[in-house]
């Protein structure tokens, strides 16, 4: 399988200004609901970081190169990186990945009967 072929991940760690980080996840939150336009996107998961209340970590997979530069094209990507602008206090630091394994086990919430 070529590198282009190859699934493509990241981690991207973005740090809010002090006291916008629920301005960001509400954003981000939004954004998710977005990515059904984009069918080369396999994962967006994002979480908060228990020992900072201003980081904000993202991980995302796609199924191959050309997703991503899709990614990039898609006109919500473009609107949310307008969006985030204001609420980061410096750009997102991206991180690259090569995913490999990935297993997702979903959880069925007990009821409180």
């Amino acid at each position: 399988m070529s590198t282009a072929d190859a699934p493509f991940g990241a981690i991207l760690q973005m740090t809010a200004l002090p006291g916008k980080r629920d301005e960001v996840l509400q954003i981000l939150t939004h954004y998710a609901r977005t990515l059904e336009g984009e069918p080369g996107t396999t994962l967006f998961a994002v979480s908060l970081d228990p020992n900072d209340e201003n980081l904000v970590w993202i991980w995302e997979e796609f199924v191959n190169g050309a997703a991503v530069q899709a990614h990039f094209q898609h006109d919500f990507f473009r609107a949310l990186q307008l969006e985030l602008a204001e609420l980061l206090a410096e750009p997102a630091s991206v991180r690259p990945l090569a995913p490999v394994v990935r297993r997702v086990q979903e959880v069925v919430a007990e009821s409180g009967d």
